[in-house]
């Protein structure tokens, strides 16, 4: 009886975060819209509006940023590399943790503009998302560029 009790509470648990699925999918897409939009615009503090207060960040390179404020020193200097170029990100996949905790993983594009130091165009990213008064923000990402040739 047990059994069937756990069985019958996974089921229903998975069965409502089923239903749920396509308006986080579009929410997660609309935060990667936001973002890329925000890069375009060369808007750092727009970037770092999307992450939690006390959201962290690790970059292609390997430095952390914790908080908003570091966040955006951070995208200042990184979009200052890339000058008049574009962001497009893709999601690949989505795991729901939890009905308010989310993984989401992709891939993300620099296109034209100029790139200062030679730095990568493209490369993938990881988002844990977090649900906050109903809507979703960023709690920690992390970008990873491919290796070289």
């Amino acid at each position: 009886m047990k059994s069937l009790a756990a069985f019958c509470l996974v089921a229903l648990t998975a069965s409502s975060l089923d239903a749920q699925d396509a308006s986080v999918e579009q929410a997660v897409d609309a935060i990667n819209q936001k973002l890329s939009d925000a890069w375009t615009a060369a808007d750092a503090a727009g970037i770092a509006a999307l992450f939690a207060e006390d959201g962290d960040q690790v970059g292609f390179g390997g430095v952390s940023s914790k908080g908003r404020a570091a966040i955006a020193e951070r995208y200042e200097g990184t979009m200052a590399s890339y000058q008049g170029s574009s962001l497009k990100l893709t999601r690949t996949s989505l795991h729901v943790v939890a009905p308010d905790v989310l993984v989401a993983d992709g891939t993300w594009e620099i296109a034209g503009g100029t790139s200062s130091g030679g730095g990568p165009t493209k490369g993938f990213y990881t988002f844990v998302l977090a649900k906050q008064a109903e809507s979703w923000t960023i709690v920690s990402n992390r970008v990873k560029a491919p290796p070289a040739n």
